[in-house]
This record gives structure tokens, sequence and C-alpha cells, in this order.
């Protein structure tokens, strides 16, 4: 067999099959790997098709969900179609970053052996920090987000023991391939009831009777699948049906995952969804200290999703200058919507002006920026409200967070239309059209 088949394998016709094999499957390993980081479909499709170009692809066409990409290329009366799926679905900034570096810096005559070998490099590194290191993170974004909710000391103390307890659950079982939607149940079990354990304890101890009910939300914060939520706005508003409609069905996963977690603990506990008052302090440290917060958040989150530490200190002074704007606006009288929709375009402006110059993906600002004004609290009451059958305020809750992440969308939305010329013109390209 290998006599009669040796002669063939060194004929043209074949070597130029193998060869459009071998470019095949570099292009959909890139389009892999974007998806895997968390990439938006809009920016997989234009890394493939860079990867395309450069191997000299004359026609490509793409499809891209969220877990699955299928390219079909021609070259030299040759064509071919291959398919790849993505088994794990995460997020890692600083892969995004590398991949879009990567592929805007291709020459044509690359070959697809080079392209392999640049993405094996890629995904040889590991996270930038530590599970501790990364748990800590997240942890402190929610307890600044807790502060900027007006929690005091003591629900700030149990935040961050319960968000860093809970982050660290999570990252030990994704890393075992645990199911992601079992895993975020879990994590957020064990946040609330940390945090539950850990203020009432304080409580007990200060002899304190007030309330504690509120940082219940902070404190599991860290599961809410921002890039997703985000990514998928960008995607529907690219005309990317199928992509946009996947990962909203995959973050409503998440996100009802660990809602049935939440409720659960907190109507054991008899958890009450009050909200709290403004800390007691002078109106120029409560400012100092909610900037502080808001930069702490943003570089927490950013962290948390492996961004390189400048791109974190970026994304945090981002999201100072924006969180401020709104809280500013807030108190003006502003509708809650409109003030996360302003802020959120000047995020989406600032993203794009910032990693001009400093060669990072805009999407790794953007969407840490954003998260720091994620309505927690008013979906924690819509969720109690569910529970107990009070439709007045489940209807009044939802409505309130709902109109707030749908401005934050609007925001992000218009930053891309104002600030990228292929968001302004509907049309799908195709290398070769």
């Amino acid at each position: 067999m290998e006599d009669r088949l040796g002669p063939l394998a060194h004929h043209p016709h074949v070597a130029d099959e193998e060869n459009l094999g071998a470019e095949a499957h570099a292009i959909v390993r890139t389009g892999k790997a974007l998806l895997n980081a968390g990439a938006e479909s809009h920016r997989v499709r234009l890394s493939m098709e860079q990867v395309a170009a450069a191997m000299g692809i004359q026609w490509l066409q793409s499809q891209v969900t969220l877990s699955e990409v299928s390219v079909t290329l021609f070259k030299d009366a040759q064509f071919r179609t291959q398919v790849g799926q993505v088994h794990s679905i995460g997020v890692n900034a600083d892969k995004i970053t590398r991949l879009e570096l990567m592929t805007d810096q291709l020459r044509p005559g690359t070959t697809p052996q080079a392209i392999e070998a640049l993405l094996q490099e890629i995904d040889d590194r590991g996270s930038r920090y530590s599970p501790w290191f990364s748990s800590l993170s997240a942890a402190l974004a929610c307890t600044a987000v807790a502060f900027l909710n007006n929690a005091w000391w003591l629900e700030t103390v149990g935040v961050l023991l319960a968000a860093f307890l809970g982050q660290f659950l999570r990252v030990f079982l994704l890393r075992r391939s645990i199911n992601v939607y079992l895993t975020a149940l879990l994590a957020t079990m064990l946040a609330a009831f940390t945090y539950i354990g850990v203020s009432r304890g304080l409580a007990q101890l200060l002899h304190d009777s007030s309330p504690h009910g509120a940082g219940c939300v902070p404190a599991v914060l860290f599961i809410v699948p921002g890039f997703p939520l985000v990514t998928a706005v960008l995607d529907l508003v690219k005309s990317d049906i199928t992509a946009g409609v996947s990962r909203i069905a995959y973050a409503f996963m998440i996100l009802a995952s660990a809602a049935a977690a939440l409720v659960t603990v907190t109507w054991v506990f008899g958890i009450s969804p009050s909200p709290l008052p403004p800390p007691p302090l002078p109106w120029p440290w409560l400012w100092l200290l909610s900037a502080l917060a808001s930069w702490l958040g943003v570089a927490g989150w950013a962290i948390m999703f492996n961004t390189r530490l400048r791109g974190a200190f970026i994304a945090g002074g981002v999201g100072l200058v924006a969180n401020l704007g709104r809280l500013a606006l807030l108190e003006l009288g502003a509708p809650t919507w409109a003030a996360a929709t302003l802020a959120c375009l000047m995020i989406g402006l600032s993203a794009h002006f910032c990693v001009v110059r400093q060669r990072l993906a805009e999407v790794t600002i953007a969407v840490p920026a954003a998260l720091i004004m994620i309505p927690g609290a008013p979906a924690f009451r819509a969720l109690v409200a569910f529970s107990q059958g009070d439709a007045n305020s489940l209807l009044a809750n939802s409505g309130q967070a709902v109109f707030t992440i749908m401005g934050m969308a609007i925001g992000l939305s218009l930053a891309k239309l104002l600030t990228d010329r292929d968001w302004v013109f509907d049309k799908r390209h195709v290398l070769g059209s």
C-alpha cells in the first residue's frame, strides 16, 4: 500500500491539497483560539481573514458561533472546508491581545507552519497570575462594588472573604473541567454562605442589629459573565445573530445557576434585600473613597480576566472617570439607564483611543470598566421578590436592572459606531469578494 501511494504523495495536485489543508487548519485554529479566549465574532472573522490573506488565500467564507468556527477557502482552483469546535469557553484578555497583535502583524508569504508555531507559542503561555492572586483581585473588585452600593466596613469584610473563597473555588473547579453551570452554582453558594456567616458573626460580636443583606450580591459578582454579555451585544449590533443569541443563552444559563443558589441561600437564612444608607462620611471623603473603589473595582476585574498589569491600570483609570461621571449624573437626578448609557459611551471612546497607543485589545479595557456599573442591588431585589411572589417589586426592580444593562450596551455600541468604520457600514465582508 505504501509503495503504491508513495509516488502519488509527490504529485503536485496532492501536494496542493495537503498545503491547502494545512492553511485551513491554521485559519481555524486561529479562530478557535480567539473564541476560547472570549473574543467577539467580528474580531474572530477579521483575524481569520488576516491569516488567510497572509497565506495567499484568494477567497474565504466563515461562520462563527459561540463554540464553533467553520471556513471554506479557495486557492488556485482548489477549495477546502474545515470545521473546528471549542470545548471550553472562558476569558483570557492577555491571549486576545497577543492573538490580535499576531494577526495584525502578519505579512504576505507567511506559511501555515509559521502561523502554527506562533499560535503554539501563545497557547503555551499560562495565566499571568496565580489562582490566589486572581481570586484576591476579584475579591477586591467585589468589595469595591459593595462600597459603591453603600456597604460599610462590616459588609466589606464579609464580601472580601466570601468573594475570595468563591472565586478560588470557581477557578479550582474550572481547571478540572467541571461543568461550568455546576461550577457557577457551587461557587455562588459558597460565597453566599461565607458572606452571611461572616457578616452575622461580626454583627453579633459588635452587638449590631442592623440588616446586612445588601452585601450578598457584591459577594457573588465575580460569577457575572461580563465578557459574554458585552460581546453578545456587539455581535448583535454587527448582525451576527447566531453568535449573539448563543452568547446570551450561555450568559443566561450562568446567571440562572448563580441566581438559583443565591435565592436558595437567602431564603434559608431570611436575608432582607433592603438598601443600606450611605456611610457616615463627609462628602469629600465619600467621593475620594468612591474614586478609589471605582479604580480598584475595574482593575480587579481586569486582572481576574488575565489582563496585563499595564492594561489593568489603564482600565482602572477609564472606569474611575466614567463611574464618577455616572454617580454625578445620578446625584443631579438623571435616570439610571441614561447615566449608564453616557458612562459606557465614554468608556468605549476612551478604550478605543487608549489601546491605539498601548497595543492592547479594546474589549479588554471596555468590559472591566463597564462591569463596575452592573445593577446588582436591583437584580437581587428582583430575585427575592420573585421567590416571595411580590409582583410589583419584581417588575420595578427587574425593569431597573434590565434598562440599566440595555443602557450600558447602547453606550458601548455607540462608541463602536463612532470609532470603527466597519461598524458603520452594515455589510458582511468576505475575503476575495
